[in-house]
């Protein structure tokens, strides 16, 4: 049985005052999630993910804010990753500060997945939150804080080219255009930041010389995404290509610097393969696109390659017992 995904509690900060700040009762909210009410005061303390998701969800609803997950991340530093951010701090450039992020981040939150990738002449830096149900704040806030790190490492006159949400179109936009400072688009195909491919050669502004070799000894100890078992670094690559139409078992031994063959024989080797974790991963996608948007089945089943709406709707019901619809409508009861 798979653990259940972890997020550490520095993931509340801000959460208490910006919940007040809407009358609500955070430790009440807290609670009725089955979180601590004082999780707040230990950030190392580590929370299950779907848990925190669901309360913000339910934070935003109560409170009326459609930009919650937003105003949260505003209230956020640098240092919330705690310690990720020691490590990406000091490196030389930007491709090799986010290069840390996507190979660190599971200390701080095990359910997201950063991908960062270079086509068409733009850098997309796409992040993925995985679990059941709908996850429009705990996106923003992944999507905000990705953004607020970028401005830090490169400079705050720095400005994406766009941002791309996969939630629906909110009926204030104006909130997201100010926190982004550039065009937000809505109902994409994936959440994340496009801009530049120049700026990953920029120079960290961040970056102190002298401490490097104190940041390279901490690497040495924390175990990062080569450290964990293959079939699960295969699954958080899947939830990142799934969403560009990239995902191939080539592509993801080229990922992984494995021969296809390799790749296929060490996860013989756990128990699994390819096509079981590729099943797997977009059972959860699925689940979480029909569950937290209102993209038609068509519409899903193109993103989560499939040939047609029908072989989504039979793949679906033989893994649910039921077609996506009726599924979806159970779920909305």
């Amino acid at each position: 049985m798979r653990q259940i995904p972890t997020i550490r509690a520095a993931a509340l900060t801000g959460f208490s005052a910006l919940a007040r700040s809407y009358g609500l009762d955070p430790a009440g909210l807290l609670r009725a999630a089955g979180l601590p009410a004082d999780a707040e005061r230990d950030p190392d303390r580590r929370l299950p993910t779907g848990a925190l998701n669901r309360m913000f969800e339910r934070a935003a609803e109560l409170a009326g804010a459609e930009d919650f997950g937003l105003r949260l991340a505003e209230l956020r530093g640098f240092s919330n990753l705690g310690p990720v951010t020691l490590l990406a701090r000091d490196e030389p450039d930007i491709r090799s500060a986010l290069g840390i992020f996507t190979s660190y981040l599971p200390l701080h939150n095990e359910a997201l997945t950063i991908d960062l990738t270079e086509a068409g002449g733009v850098a997309i830096l796409a992040c993925t939150v995985a679990g059941d149900g709908p996850r429009v704040q705990a996106t923003d806030v992944a999507v905000a804080m990705l953004h607020r790190i970028l401005r830090q490492l490169l400079g705050l006159g720095w400005h994406a080219q766009g941002i791309y949400l996969e939630r629906p179109r909110p009926v204030r936009i104006s909130q997201f255009e100010r926190a982004y400072g550039t065009r937000v688009h809505f109902a994409q195909d994936f959440s994340g930041i496009v801009f530049d491919p120049a700026d990953l050669d920029r120079p960290n502004l961040l970056a102190e010389a002298a401490l490097r070799p104190y940041t390279a000894q901490l690497r040495a100890v924390l175990p990062g995404l080569a450290d964990l078992p293959l079939a699960e670094r295969i699954r958080r690559l899947l939830r990142a290509m799934l969403a560009g139409r990239r995902c191939t078992a080539p592509l993801v031994a080229e990922r992984l610097g494995l021969s296809r063959r390799t790749m296929e024989r060490r996860l013989a080797e756990e128990g699994t393969t390819y096509h079981a974790l590729l099943d797997t991963v977009r059972s959860e996608l699925a689940r979480g696109q029909l569950t937290g948007t209102r993209r038609s089945n068509a519409e899903i089943a193109e993103l989560l390659g499939f040939a047609s709406s029908a072989a989504f709707t039979t793949w679906f019901a033989q893994r649910h017992g039921q077609p996506p619809r009726a599924w979806r409508r159970d779920q909305s009861a």
